[in-house]
């Protein structure tokens, strides 16, 4: 009989552990070979055109500042300035979008951005007077090539629900945006009462208003579902996660540097020169 049939395997001879039974050895790790690349297909959203905007907003654009029920805001009595706190880019909506009566092709569009914020006022005193929310609109026109339109009937369940969007062959918009406070000035604005028959009270008056001046930042994008192909290495695979502990408090403050710039401020000269008396953390250590 053949040393290699069956119940005549050869006696291992590799040293036992404990109660006799073999030590445990990892396998020795693969050579990490490069994933062959292969051409698959994916449903993707193809940007097909793209522009991007830098838009100071002052009153020609946006006006006075106006209350979130749409009222124009009127300064408080004895209030000398006004702060803009808080802006943000509270929502984007699409006003219009149409193929271009002039270029085959390109599709124009009007955006409107509600930006919202909050007006702090300033006595003459120094003195606060309150705060009110405000926000401010503006409509921004641009024309971009999104391909011309086809008669289709997107249909999904992605979301649960059977979903069927018909957009009529329209390229679909995606719009980024970033605004920056950049002044809010009081000033008196002569506000006349339309449609009043006689005028009403205060007709013609002078009001102080408050008119801001925003930056800001905006990207469009006119995109498509698609169908590509494209050449892949096969799923991404995660790296693991690296579970780290929260840092003891005490631990960390000691090694802050201690803040000396706080209790005597750099001079103008040393400022500008980047110095600082800051005691390093190594020497309030070594002390």
């Amino acid at each position: 009989m053949s040393a290699f049939e069956f119940g005549n395997y050869p006696t291992p001879t590799a040293r036992h552990g404990h109660h006799g039974k073999p030590p445990h050895i990892d396998p020795p790790e693969a050579p990490h070979l490069p994933a062959p690349t292969i051409s698959e297909p994916i449903l993707a959203m193809k940007i097909y055109d793209s522009c991007r905007s830098r838009d100071c907003l002052a009153q020609p654009e946006i006006g006075a500042a106006r209350e979130l029920d749409g009222r124009i805001i009127v300064a408080p009595e004895g209030a000398q300035s006004a702060i803009m706190e808080d802006l943000r880019v509270h929502s984007i909506n699409v006003m219009r979008k149409e193929p271009s009566p002039f270029r085959e092709g390109y599709w124009d569009m009007e955006i409107q951005f509600v930006l919202c914020y909050n007006l702090r006022f300033v006595g003459r005193d120094g003195m606060p007077l309150g705060e009110i929310p405000a926000m401010s609109t503006y409509t921004s026109r641009c024309s971009l090539f999104g391909s011309v339109a086809q008669e289709v009937a997107l249909f999904t369940d992605l979301m649960g629900n059977s979903h069927t969007m018909l957009g009529g062959g329209a390229p679909f918009i995606m719009v980024e945006a970033k605004a920056i406070p950049l002044s809010a000035e009081i000033r008196r604005h002569r506000h006349r009462h339309h449609g009043d028959n006689p005028p009403s009270e205060g007709f013609g008056e002078h009001h102080r208003h408050i008119f801001p001046t925003i930056g800001l930042f905006s990207i469009v994008k006119l995109y498509r579902m698609v169908s590509l192909m494209v050449e892949s290495r096969g799923f991404v695979i995660p790296p693991p996660c690296k579970h780290i502990m929260p840092p003891n408090p005490c631990d960390f403050f000691s090694k802050l540097d201690f803040p000396l710039d706080a209790f005597s401020p750099p001079q103008k000269r040393e400022f500008a020169a980047g110095i600082s008396v800051n005691i390093p953390a190594e020497e309030i250590i070594e002390e």
